[in-house]
């Protein structure tokens, strides 16, 4: 067939030019964007016909078209400037995943009407269409009760060849439809359901084409695994049973899938909710636990189905625990100082890669700390991005030494990259203004210690959320005495990578701390608790594993930093 060694140049080359495709294959399962990003050994054919001869009984009759079958090409020319469809009776499995595929090319004519592929016509003539036309341009349309409704109107595209054979292809995956033009994407929508069984092709008034094949193919992945499901909101701890304040609960998740997520089903008492994740897989609902569900309390269960109808499940049990009345209690002994803040965060660095969060977490967090205890934005410092440079942040270390008292606490918040030398195991921060490789740029953690040492605090806490933080850390816990000074640092990891989090949104680390502070409901809320609540919760839902300790040799003598509610 004369077409055959022109397409298995064109395959080769392509493949040649993409070699992370099988990798990719094999690591995330289907990649239905991609042309070749479906495994051969998944595809099972209904119908194909390479016009060696006409075992498919193609009606070649026609007082409107000459045809014939011959040399592995259908031949069909129309003698007038109508259009006409030759089409099969080809039986698909609608509910699945399916790709549709013609190869076929104009050879001559005067007429510049479409030719292309016609696919799920039923005997009314309701159709869905994939054309082009001599002109170079390519076009996506329904017909459906003497109507035309456009999804790609005629559209110029540098992958048609005029007298070259053109291979079009509609693939179904999940609820979307890929379109190709010669093995590329052109577009993309929302899959509907075909009007009937008929598949071919269209060819224009007063022209000529030859068809080289068409097929159809159902999609049927080796695939039996359910997705993985991940519950956010509520914070499921070790027991799977959660006491909630309210009756209205909210529930967030993650669900993963290589073959996407077809359908997210909320299952509690008697109610049944279905849900559609969003791009990422993120899902959210608010169900109702009214007063019922005994000690342990109502059942939930979701279920996740993916595009092979595979399911997974997670149950868990939510528990409605109204606040108990809160009776007066003696007021504890005020706090003696204030409170000073000193918050580092940094986005855009000048040589390191750009952070997404860094800025948004110190703002949230000392939004929280304004709002909700006692601390002051007249008692803060806050450099972000371009201003925390090297000697911003000493200078900002050194007024904190010169205004601080002994009845005095400070809560440090540094949000950005670290670095970590594993030849002298020395830890550092990043600030915005350092070189890449130039360590006389950066901040060495015992710099940091000199400072925390030097600084004559109460309580001083030091909260890092950077890479490799941990190396801050000469770790040594005993009994705490809140009336005794402290010196203390919580990270978001030991010597590791961290995650910043989806641009928008607020670290793993910042989240989790934000939200238990808000959570806090008691009067003194004291950060050996605080952490311990953070690092467990963080530890469960990511690869980190947060670090909160005294630190040696600066002055802690056995207390803790107290956040007091206003």
């Amino acid at each position: 067939m004369k077409s055959t060694i022109q397409s298995f140049i064109v395959l080769c080359m392509l493949m040649i030019s993409m070699p992370s495709i099988s990798n990719l294959q094999s690591q995330n399962g289907w990649i239905p964007y991609l042309y070749f990003g479906i495994p051969n050994e998944d595809k099972q054919s209904v119908f194909f016909d390479e016009f060696d001869n006409n075992h498919n009984k193609w009606n070649l009759e026609s007082a409107y078209l000459d045809m014939r079958i011959a040399d592995g090409d259908f031949y069909c020319q129309s003698k007038n400037d109508r259009t006409y469809v030759k089409r099969r009776f080809v039986p698909v499995n609608y509910s699945g995943d399916y790709e549709i595929e013609i190869s076929m090319r104009y050879v001559r004519g005067q007429g510049k009407g479409p030719l292309g592929l016609t696919f799920g016509r039923d005997v009314a003539g309701n159709e869905y269409n994939f054309y082009f036309n001599t002109e170079g341009r390519y076009r996506i349309f329904k017909y459906a009760h003497s109507q035309e409704t456009n999804y790609v109107n005629w559209t110029e595209s540098p992958l048609l060849g005029i007298y070259s054979y053109n291979t079009l292809s509609v693939r179904k995956v999940g609820y979307t439809w890929h379109f190709f033009i010669n093995r590329e994407k052109v577009y993309e929508c929302t899959a509907e359901t075909l009007f009937g069984y008929d598949m071919g092709f269209t060819i224009g008034g007063n022209m000529a084409i030859e068809v080289d094949y068409i097929k159809v193919v159902e999609l049927k992945s080796s695939d039996n695994q359910g997705p993985t499901i991940f519950i956010n909101e509520p914070y499921l701890g070790r027991t799977g049973s959660v006491r909630v304040p309210t009756q209205l609960s909210r529930i967030e998740g993650k669900v993963i899938d290589p073959a996407g997520v077809k359908e997210i089903l909320v299952k509690y008492k008697y109610e049944r909710l279905s849900l559609k994740p969003d791009m990422a897989g993120s899902f959210s609902c608010e169900i109702d636990l009214g007063t019922s569900g005994g000690s342990e309390g109502i059942p939930v269960t979701i279920e996740a189905i993916d595009n092979f109808n595979n399911k997974t499940s997670k149950i868990f049990y939510l528990l409605y625990d109204p606040p108990r009345p809160v009776y007066p209690q003696p007021q504890p002994i005020a706090q003696k100082g204030k409170n000073y803040l000193l918050t580092i965060g940094i986005n855009n660095y000048l040589y390191w890669s750009p952070l997404h969060n860094a800025t948004k977490d110190c703002k949230d967090i000392a939004s929280v700390l304004f709002k909700e205890y006692t601390f002051s934005p007249d008692d803060a410092i806050h450099l972000t991005d371009q201003d925390a440079t090297r000697e911003n942040i000493i200078e900002a270390m050194q007024s904190l030494e010169a205004r601080i008292t002994a009845d005095d606490n400070l809560l440090i918040y540094y949000a950005g990259h670290g670095y970590y030398d594993h030849s002298s195991k020395r830890g550092y921060w990043v600030p915005v203004n350092a070189r890449q490789n130039k360590i006389a740029d950066y901040i060495r953690n015992s710099t940091i210690h000199d400072y925390l040492s030097s600084i004559n605090s109460h309580n001083t806490l030091l909260i890092a959320d950077a890479c490799y933080a941990g190396s801050l850390f000469s770790r040594n816990r005993g009994t705490l005495n809140e009336d005794n000074p402290s010196r203390w640092a919580f990270t978001s990891g030991d010597i590791e990578k961290v995650w910043d989090g989806q641009p928008g949104e607020n670290s793993p680390f910042a989240k989790y701390l934000i939200y238990y502070l808000q959570q806090n409901t008691q009067r003194k809320l004291e950060a050996d608790d605080l952490i311990s609540t953070v690092k467990t919760a963080v530890m469960h839902n990511t690869n980190q594993t947060p670090i909160g300790d005294p630190l040696q040799n600066v002055g802690d003598l056995g207390g803790v930093f107290v956040f007091y509610r206003k």
